[in-house]
C-alpha cells in the first residue's frame, strides 16, 4: 500500500472522520471500479424541494496529504463526472464555490488542490486559515465544504 494511501485510511478510520459518518454528515462511497489514487465521499445536503439528499465528491488524493485533495462532484450511479446542471445551487459561498471555473473540474475553494494551483500566491493570501497544507486531513475538506451547503446560500441542486 502507498504512503499517501495508508495516510487516508489512518485519517478515515480516526474518531473524528467516523463521528461524522455517525452524525451522517459524511461516509465514504465505495466502488470496485474506483481504485487509488481516486475515493468517493458523500456529504450530507439539507433537505430541498428536487434536490438529492447527498452530494458525493469524486477526489483525486495523490501525494496526500502533502499537497493538498481536490475533488469533483460526482455521479455515484454513472461513475462521471456530475452534470453541472445537477451542481448545488445558490448564492454567495455557494455560487462561488459551484461554478464553471476553468471547465468544472474541482471546487472553487481555497482548499482544493486544483483551484489553489491555478492561482497565484496572492490570491491564497485572502484565505487565510482556510489553505491546505500537509498536517491537515480530509476532514478540513470535509467540514468546510460541508459547512457551506448547509448555509443559507444553499438553494438545492
Amino acid at each position: 500500500m502507498r504512503l499517501d494511501q495508508a495516510c487516508f485510511n489512518e485519517h478515515v478510520a480516526s474518531p473524528p472522520f467516523q463521528d461524522g459518518v455517525a452524525r451522517g454528515y459524511w461516509d465514504i462511497a465505495p466502488r470496485d471500479d474506483v481504485e487509488w489514487p481516486y475515493v468517493i465521499v458523500w456529504i450530507d445536503l439539507p433537505a430541498k424541494a428536487n434536490s438529492p439528499d447527498k452530494l458525493y465528491l469524486r477526489f483525486h488524493l495523490q501525494d496526500y496529504p502533502s499537497k493538498g485533495p481536490t475533488a469533483v462532484p460526482w455521479d455515484f450511479e454513472k461513475n462521471v463526472k456530475l452534470e453541472f446542471t445537477k451542481w448545488p445551487k445558490g448564492s454567495g459561498d455557494v455560487a462561488k464555490m459551484f461554478c464553471d471555473w476553468l471547465g468544472a473540474v474541482a471546487l472553487y475553494a481555497p482548499w482544493d488542490r486544483f483551484t489553489v494551483e491555478n492561482h497565484d500566491a496572492n490570491w491564497l493570501k485572502k484565505y487565510t486559515g482556510f489553505e491546505w497544507n500537509s498536517s491537515r486531513t480530509i476532514l478540513h475538506y470535509l467540514r468546510l465544504t460541508r459547512e457551506v451547503l448547509h448555509s443559507d446560500d444553499y438553494h438545492g441542486c
